[in-house]
């Protein structure tokens, strides 16, 4: 790479006065590159040094064709369309590219994330789109998982200008478990995605609390300009660390121990359930793991999901809580016959 932006800037005026089948010498490339850095020490040494980096230098990858005409005594490209501003990426450029493009396309219709998807999109077509051409069916061997659109994308775009501006607004908010819409009025914070719905953080004028509010369940946005934004702390690492999920648990992070049978314990040792987790026992059929977290119900259904291959060791309140879930399920079954 440059050692420093003067070094970037005389290799560009260098591409500029060979690019398009033009000759120069290294007194026309030592001048214009004084002229353009408005330094006249630049040397004809430091010219040369300049055309070697372009030439073979691995970290920059011009690897310029320049050639030497001693009859004309000036410099040339020998590759008719050469230029340092075109250069095409390399495969594995073009696959992280690629991928990013199809991850990100998933996301298409919220227009702060479909315009980086097309901007991808284009640098990939425009730039590299002989090798693109040939690749044709490249991607047809990979799957991401789909996020099917939901309600409430809608409001991304105006939240996100929200935040930025720190601007007050209220919401009208319908939850699942109230039959009325109710209004708040919010400080925006942060917008978080889980489990492929998204959700808005902010302080709630009306609860005197950080609140969560699900965006498919906002009815309504409306700025309120006039109201003074509330700047308190707010760490979306040190908020969400201690829980899972976006359900605000009222009780105090504590050790969680979860004891897995062997080969689901495998499975969970290489895809931890939360930043927490510590392998603190591994016998013949058992993996022991710690958590450090407060309880909610997205850890509870988390748990559960394991079934029998999973048991609450500890604390005892979580394990009697697990314990009355799991028996009010089969009396459900039993009430059913």
């Amino acid at each position: 790479m440059p050692k420093n932006k003067n070094a970037l800037t005389r290799y560009k005026v260098i591409n500029k006065m060979l690019a398009n089948g033009r000759t120069a010498s290294k007194i026309e490339l030592a001048e214009a590159c004084s002229k353009a850095l408005d330094d006249t020490s630049i040397s004809h040494r430091t010219i040369e040094n300049d055309i070697h980096a372009m030439r073979y230098d691995e970290g920059l990858r011009y690897f310029a064709p320049i050639e030497y005409d001693a009859a004309g005594r000036a410099y040339f490209y020998n590759e008719e369309g050469f230029s340092i501003d075109h250069l095409p990426l390399g495969s594995d450029d073009v696959r992280k590219l690629r991928l990013a493009a199809k991850l990100l396309k998933q996301y298409e219709e919220i227009g702060t994330f479909g315009e980086f998807s097309g901007t991808i999109e284009k640098v990939v077509r425009l730039i590299n789109y002989s090798k693109l051409a040939s690749e044709k069916k490249a991607m047809d061997f990979i799957e991401f998982e789909k996020n099917p659109t939901t309600s409430g994308m809608e409001f991304i775009d105006p939240l996100v200008r929200f935040i930025q501006k720190k601007q007050v607004i209220k919401i009208r908010h319908h939850a699942f478990w109230r039959d009325q819409t109710m209004e708040f009025t919010v400080h925006p914070f942060y917008l978080k995605e889980y489990r492929e719905r998204w959700y808005l953080v902010g302080y709630c004028e009306e609860r005197d609390d950080i609140r969560i509010f699900g965006l498919e369940r906002i009815r309504v946005i409306e700025a309120l300009p006039m109201k003074t934004f509330t700047y308190r702390h707010f760490n979306p690492e040190t908020f969400f660390e201690k829980f899972i999920g976006i359900s605000v648990p009222e009780n105090a992070p504590e050790e969680i121990v979860l004891r897995f049978k062997n080969d689901v314990g495998k499975f969970i040792e290489t895809q931890p359930l939360h930043p927490s987790q510590k392998l603190i026992a591994h016998a013949v059929r058992t993996h022991d793991f710690s958590y450090f977290l407060a309880t909610n119900n997205e850890f509870m259904g988390i748990v559960l999901n394991w079934q029998e291959h999973v048991e609450v060791l500890s604390p005892e309140g979580f394990r009697k809580q697990i314990i009355s879930v799991i028996g009010k399920m089969g009396e459900q079954y039993e009430e059913g016959k």
